[in-house]
C-alpha cells in the first residue's frame, strides 16, 4: 500500500512539473509571438515535441539578420538573441554581467567607460576588440538596470547576448537586438569583407 502511496505521489509531482514546464513555454511563445506581431517580424513556433526547439523570432535590421529564442543553460532558462555579421570580421570577445557570474581568471582590459566597466567584466578580447562594445554601450547599461545574468559572446561572425529567464517585455528585446547589432556590424579597418 505504501509503495502506491510513493508511487503516486512522484506521479503526481512528476505531471506538475511537467504541467509546469509544457505552461511555462505557452507562455514564452505567446510573448514571443506578440513581440513578432508588434514589430512586424517572423514568429516560428516550437516544434510538437516537448524537447524540441524554442519559438523563435527572426528579423533583420540594418541589413544584419537575427533570431531571438530561448536557451537552457545548466538548468536555468534563458532569452538570446543572435545576430550575424554581414561583412568582415566582428569583435572576439565575452562580455559579463558584473556580480553574477564567477570569474575563473583574471579579466580582459575594460573598455574605458565608467558606467560600462562597472557594469560588465570583459573576460576574453583584446582592447582593440572591445572597443567594437562602444555602440552597444548604453543599450547594454539599459539591460544592466533591467536584468541580471547578461552574457554577450561574439566569435568574430556571431553575436550571442543572453539573460536570465524568459523575456516579455519588448522594449528590453529592443535593447537587445540594438546591441547585438551595432556590434555584428561594427568591423575591424583591416578585416576583409566577405
Amino acid at each position: 500500500m505504501i509503495e502506491l502511496l510513493v508511487l503516486g505521489a512522484t506521479l503526481t509531482i512528476a505531471a506538475w512539473a511537467t504541467g509546469a514546464q509544457a505552461h511555462r513555454r505557452s507562455v514564452a511563445s505567446r510573448a514571443l509571438d506578440q513581440y513578432a506581431r508588434s514589430r512586424g517580424l517572423v514568429f516560428v513556433p516550437p516544434p510538437a515535441t516537448p524537447r524540441g526547439a524554442s519559438p523563435r523570432v527572426v528579423g533583420s535590421k540594418e541589413d544584419v539578420p537575427y533570431v531571438v529564442d530561448l536557451v537552457r543553460l545548466g538548468g536555468e532558462m534563458r532569452t538570446r538573441i543572435s545576430a550575424t555579421a554581414p561583412r568582415g570580421r566582428t569583435p572576439v570577445l565575452s562580455v559579463l554581467q558584473r556580480g553574477v557570474f564567477t570569474l575563473a581568471k583574471e579579466p580582459a582590459p575594460g573598455l574605458g567607460d565608467a558606467a560600462f566597466d562597472e557594469a560588465f567584466v570583459v573576460t576574453s578580447g583584446s582592447a582593440h576588440d572591445a572597443e567594437g562594445l562602444r555602440p552597444a554601450t548604453r543599450a547594454l547599461l539599459f539591460l544592466d538596470k533591467e536584468r541580471r545574468g547578461v552574457w554577450l559572446s561574439s566569435d568574430g561572425l556571431r553575436v550571442a547576448l543572453s539573460w536570465r529567464g524568459t523575456e516579455s517585455d519588448p522594449l528590453v528585446l529592443d535593447a537587445a537586438r540594438d546591441a547585438a547589432v551595432a556590434i555584428a556590424t561594427w568591423h575591424l579597418p583591416e578585416s576583409p569583407y566577405r
